[in-house]
């Protein structure tokens, strides 16, 4: 790779060893895949996740004891909040659980990071503009960052991550370059999504058909809003690993099909008509046998008008005695939603609030769940594997409430 005098010296050690050991990752998987240089990132989404597993915490801590300190605006995803553990008697965690998520958090923290704890970073101040290299993790903030903000950023990982705040740097190579970012896969919507649980439907259709490839979406109504594509980005990740999409007339690298596509060919289209949704839900509707013990709402982190809407369902009802219903929310939503009063009714009908939380870090199974049911398409995709295992009712939100109601 070529380095700049800079990062010369970053290397061989002269600007500390949080630095050194910085650019030693960076270059590495630089090398790895390619990268002729690194280029400046003007934002991270970081990584403070798996708390029970040790090196996640190791890795926080090492850089932290280097001295480590973010040089760019660094927001980070869920992970298990401490005040979460052990919060419901019936929602058993370890002590240990909690002491190494409160150490992980702390690492962080130390470095300089907006302590957002949220998978919506572009809802809480880190919105990079069209053509900004970024550093981001977690597979539905990529994927909106490249789509529908158009910056540009590779499914960064943990550690590469921290390395990228604290160096300002990341290495260049797929779709931070023009030429790995053009759509190569035509997706023609033949009818008008009406709803959220739609736009996930039609993310998991999408992801299911184009695994690995950049598709070009026609047909997504005018009024598609930012929430729509966060959902159906969310969705596509998951179920096929996309961390990019363009929608015609939509994102910003899409005004036309042929931009797009950059003047080349699909190597293949398909058409998504109303029918199709039926085949998803069968697809994604996992329960074999049993009722359901949980409700997750959440994934990725709602907005204001998505707890507007759960407590107009909510308002009047109570959620039954033997289901847990998990609302999985940021802190700038919960605030305001809390000043709005949907707080209130949320916690009056029964429903418990995980506040920077996300279920995919507890453990569930020693909770005694089999089957639950979400809105998500996201979870519905995640937890029917490893190591969850669970049966997933898939429904949108008032179907999700009439079966804890009822």
């Amino acid at each position: 790779m070529r380095l700049t005098d800079e990062e010369k010296r970053m290397l061989a050690g002269e600007q500390g060893e949080a630095l050194r050991l910085s650019l030693e990752v960076l270059t590495r998987i630089g090398e790895v895949y390619g990268a002729e240089r690194l280029v400046s990132v003007s934002s991270v989404h970081a990584s403070c996740m798996y708390p029970d597993f040790g090196a996640a915490v190791d890795i926080l801590e090492k850089f932290r004891d280097l001295g480590g300190k973010f040089q760019t605006v660094t927001t980070v995803n869920p992970t298990v909040n401490p005040d979460n553990v052990n919060r419901w008697a019936d929602l058993p965690e370890p002590p240990e659980l909690k002491s190494a998520s409160t150490r992980q958090m702390s690492a962080i923290r130390s470095m300089g990071v907006i302590p957002n704890w949220s998978c919506t970073p572009y809802f809480q101040g880190n919105l990079p503009r069209v053509g900004e290299c970024v550093s981001w993790i977690e597979s539905s903030a990529v994927i909106f960052a490249n789509s529908v903000l158009g910056a540009r950023t590779n499914r960064t990982t943990m550690g590469i991550d921290v390395a990228s705040a604290i160096a300002g740097r990341a290495p260049e190579f797929g779709l931070l370059l023009d030429g790995d970012r053009a759509g190569n896969v035509l997706v023609k919507v033949e009818f008008e999504p009406q709803t959220m649980f739609d736009f996930n439907t039609i993310g998991y259709i999408i992801g299911k058909a184009c695994s690995g490839k950049v598709p070009v979406i026609e047909g997504l109504p005018a009024w598609t809003t930012a929430n729509h594509l966060k959902v159906m980005g969310a969705a596509a990740a998951t179920r096929g690993g996309l961390a990019l999409y363009h929608a015609v007339g939509i994102t910003p690298e899409a005004p036309t099909r042929r931009k797009a596509f950059r003047g080349k060919s699909p190597e293949f289209d398909i058409s998504i008509k109303k029918k199709d949704l039926k085949g998803a839900l069968d697809d994604m509707n996992t329960i074999k046998k049993g009722g359901v013990q949980a409700v997750l709402v959440g994934c990725p982190h709602p907005r204001v008008n998505e707890i507007k809407e759960l407590t107009e369902l909510l308002d009047g009802k109570k959620v039954r005695e033997d289901i847990k219903f998990c609302l999985f929310i940021s802190s700038d939503v919960l605030n305001f939603s809390r000043q709005m009063g949907y707080i209130d009714v949320l916690e009056a009908c029964g429903v418990r609030l995980f506040e920077g939380d996300c279920i995919v870090f507890h453990n569930v199974n020693k909770w005694g769940w089999k089957n639950v049911a979400t809105n998500s398409a996201k979870y519905a995709c995640t937890l029917p594997s490893g190591p969850y295992y669970l049966g997933v009712l898939y429904t949108d939100i008032k179907g999700c409430v009439d079966l804890a109601t009822k």
